[in-house]
């Protein structure tokens, strides 16, 4: 990846990363943190996950305390400004509600993402008119809005078949390739889009058979997001009018354990079986 294909996203991890290696490297606690840069807890656990930039002073202030100098500080103040700059401005980035950006960001900069959805297709293999027809079933969104959110979504997508791509394990019901989301036509194309996704080295699209009936998984969407730089992996539960995420460990474990069962009753081959 390029530095002009990455986010301030991107930066913002990447040094979250790089000062949690050197407080292991030098023993230095959060509470160390803390005390130094005069802020409560929950910042610094949000800086040190890459939820929240760091201010010049703030990272001069932390850097001193862990003894970093010369090329390794100039380095890491450069992802310091990289990651306090702004995105440029998109037509659709109005569009998306702010319980939502948490988790675009972390589906951004995930360099695995493991998705089970049992009702329709994840959001990262929808084309863009299956979007349109699952997403203007909300009676809430106008017009407008239905396209900006649409587009946003297209915009997501981009990292399958860009530059860096993360691994992308889609597992979903069988009978989600028959559901009538939109017309003939639409659903003829997503089935199409689907077989040329699942054609990429780093995708992998399993389909449960309807004959397996119910798993530990029952109708519960989710998602496994697993972050560069070995920090630990978040879980993300979709409901009806919400998103939830889920980071304790023993949870985690749960998830990653039910999502063992659905590939191990799923398959590969019922995708050119089917008609749309």
């Amino acid at each position: 990846m390029t530095s002009s294909d990455r986010s301030p996203v991107d930066y913002r991890v990447g040094l979250a990363h790089r000062l949690r290696e050197l407080m292991r490297r030098t023993g230095v606690t959060k509470a160390d943190v803390q005390a130094r840069l005069g802020c409560s807890e929950s910042k610094v656990g949000k800086i040190l996950r890459g939820d929240h930039s760091i201010a010049p002073l703030e990272l001069a202030a932390l850097l001193d305390l862990l003894g970093v100098a010369d090329d390794e500080r100039s380095d890491l103040t450069h992802l310091g400004e990289e990651a306090r700059k702004r995105r440029p401005k998109t037509p659709w980035g109005a569009a998306i509600p702010d319980r939502l950006r948490k988790y675009f960001n972390t589906e951004e900069t995930a360099r695995r993402i493991e998705a089970y959805r049992p009702d329709l297709l994840h959001g990262l293999a929808q084309t863009e008119a299956y979007a349109r027809a699952v997403i203007k079933t909300n009676p809430a969104l106008r017009p407008q809005e239905v396209e900006s959110l649409v587009q946003a979504r297209m915009a997501r997508q981009r990292r399958l078949t860009g530059p860096n791509a993360p691994e992308y394990v889609l597992v979903i019901r069988q009978s989600v390739l028959r559901a009538p989301v939109g017309s003939p036509e639409t659903r003829f194309e997503q089935l199409r889009h689907l077989r040329k996704l699942a054609g990429l080295p780093h995708v992998t699209l399993r389909v449960i058979p309807d004959s397996v009936g119910l798993t530990s998984a029952l109708y519960f969407p989710f998602e496994i997001l697993t972050p560069p730089g070995g920090v630990r992996k978040t879980v993300y539960v979709e409901t009806l009018t919400d998103g939830l995420f889920v980071d304790e460990e023993t949870r985690i474990s749960h998830y990653e354990a039910v999502f063992r069962e659905l590939l191990a009753v799923s398959t590969t081959e019922l995708l050119d079986s089917v008609e749309a």
